[in-house]
């Protein structure tokens, strides 16, 4: 193995530990016991978010911090090898998006998922202070919805965009699979097909089987970098990777 696909590797590896990060930070701030309650007011604001300790809410932001910092140096390492093993002009588009996702969401993932926590935060706090679950609900969705066409706009181009990439790119066979079963398989590999379609069938399931579909969006991050590493070694026996 030469050195630049050891780097490579090491680079990779560490975006997929990030991803982990974000699976762990989103068990931390969704997660809930054996019968505790589920429901919401509003979109996000969870009742079960009273019962929460809170250094569950913090462990989480922590997590997408150091999350986002790994995440970025696997997404930009794999971003690399693709403007490498792409050579045809009309493929070239599939690079420049596969950038603008990742670097949209290493700009956007941390402040997101701590949104999601500071909603939490407020929502426990003013309930603390003034004993009213209707007006705590009521500010922490304020400012939560006030953050929402960002947030909303981070998953268009983050999660959205960067699955319809990795499908073009295992269909396009660029993400080099040797059948189509595999191939099938892979179409899974992005942060909307698994939750969509795995993490959906888990939630099905009764407690605690069911909390694994928290981690399904992130887990979906992970698997694009996984499939980056399958193009790397392919890479390597072409002579591609010591460019």
């Amino acid at each position: 193995m030469t050195k630049s696909a050891q780097k490579s590797r090491l680079l990779l590896t560490a975006g997929i530990a990030g991803c982990l990060l974000y699976v762990l930070g989103d068990f931390l701030f969704a997660a809930t016991g054996r019968g505790q309650t589920t429901e919401t007011i509003g979109l996000f604001t969870k009742l079960a978010y009273l019962d929460m300790a809170e250094w569950r809410m913090w462990a989480s932001i922590l997590c997408g911090f150091a999350g986002t910092l790994l995440y970025y140096m696997g997404f930009h390492r794999m971003g690399r090898l693709l403007d490498i093993r792409i050579r045809e002009p009309k493929d070239r588009v599939w690079v420049k998006l596969f950038r603008a996702a990742y670097v949209t969401a290493t700009a956007a993932w941390t402040w997101v998922h701590a949104m999601f926590m500071n909603d939490a935060l407020i929502f426990k706090f003013v309930h603390q202070a003034y004993g009213d679950i209707e007006t705590a609900a009521d500010i922490a969705n304020r400012v939560f919805y006030a953050n929402a066409p960002g947030m909303l706009t981070a998953y268009i181009v983050c999660d959205l965009g960067l699955a319809v990439i990795m499908t073009a790119l295992v269909w396009k066979r660029i993400i080099p699979l040797k059948s189509t079963g595999a191939r099938l398989l892979a179409t899974l590999c992005n942060p909307i097909a698994l939750p969509g379609i795995v993490g959906n069938l888990l939630a099905l399931l009764p407690w605690p089987v069911n909390q694994l579909d928290h981690g399904t969006e992130s887990f979906g991050h992970a698997l694009v970098l996984i499939l980056g590493l399958i193009l790397l070694r392919d890479m390597e026996k072409n002579g591609e990777a010591e460019e």
